[in-house]
């Protein structure tokens, strides 16, 4: 082996065991081998060294010079094995590793972090990042692989995709609440009269809107605002700008403190889905799998 041949690493874990225990005994006994065996396995690795490891000394052996040194240098090669072993099971099983979400808004500001909250808790060595955007960049991002879930608010998805629905949602119109229309309801094509405020090209809300427009053949609504976000949406129709399209769920705190209100609008209900996605035909990553499980057992108990 010194004359550049492969270090045996049997008879060097035989050899650790003996160093640790001072006896070639009682390493044999720890090892379930024989004595013999143990000895064999010595010899061959002092053969293989050039070199002699232990000395007898009455019924219990002593290091050489090399011998200690070999004797540090394997624990530490050996407690780096038990490392890797541990952290690969890690990996295998889910506890160490990252995992990948993107969301659009509004699922990103009720539900997902109280989801990352409780995973983290479970899993605290899996590294978590969250990515916000609008339905079509979440979409895009999952399809690009650059994520391994994504949340969104959407009826959309293709065949690349995978989706199940965790929570069923309302989209409604909401005003200030000391706004001419608040609480009462009119018609379509009466409310579409009022100042709009719209959600970004590529949003589900916006489209939502759109839709409704070409199912009664009406004008699109006047945008008086076009805004990011559906949190900041909402902060605009509080500052009076307008009307607008949002999620039940997200204006929830604000319909029962009556800092807005909502506008009822004649056989118009839109039920909209948060929705879970993966990629189709793909085995997930026990990162990914552990997620959703928590998820489902999450809203077992809701």
């Amino acid at each position: 082996m010194i004359g550049g041949g492969t270090l045996n690493l049997h008879a060097l874990r035989i050899f650790t065991q003996i160093a640790k225990l001072g006896s070639v005994t009682h390493a044999a006994e720890s090892l379930l081998v024989s004595q013999p065996a143990v000895t064999i396995q010595l010899r061959k690795l002092e053969q293989e060294m050039g070199m002699k490891l232990v000395t007898s000394k009455g019924r219990s052996i002593q290091l050489t010079e090399a011998g200690e040194l070999l004797a540090t240098h394997s624990k530490r090669l050996f407690a780096l094995e038990a490392e890797i072993e541990t952290k690969m099971n890690d990996f295998l099983t889910g506890k160490r590793g990252s995992l990948r979400i993107c969301s659009t808004q509004l699922p990103a500001s009720t539900v997902v972090p109280h989801w990352i909250v409780k995973f983290k808790q479970k899993y605290p060595l899996v590294d978590v990042q969250l990515y916000k955007g609008n339905t079509d960049w979440t979409f895009q991002q999952l399809l690009d692989y650059s994520v391994h879930v994504a949340f969104v608010y959407s009826e959309q998805q293709g065949e690349s995709v995978e989706s199940h629905t965790l929570l069923d949602d309302e989209l409604i119109f909401i005003v200030p609440e000391d706004h001419r229309l608040a609480g009462i309801e009119v018609s379509l094509e009466e409310l579409l009269k009022e100042p709009f405020i719209l959600r970004e090209k590529g949003s589900a809300t916006r489209r939502n809107v759109m839709k409704l427009c070409e199912a009664v053949n009406l004008k699109e609504p006047e945008s008086v605002l076009q805004i990011e976000g559906m949190r900041e949406s909402i902060e605009a129709v509080k500052a009076g700008y307008g009307v607008a399209l949002v999620s039940a769920l997200a204006v929830k705190n604000d319909l029962h403190n009556g800092s807005l209100a909502r506008v009822f609008v004649k056989d118009v209900f839109i039920k909209h889905p948060i929705r879970l996605c993966t990629r189709s035909n793909e085995e997930h990553l026990t990162t990914t799998a552990n997620f959703i499980s928590l998820i489902k057992d999450e809203l077992v108990k809701t």
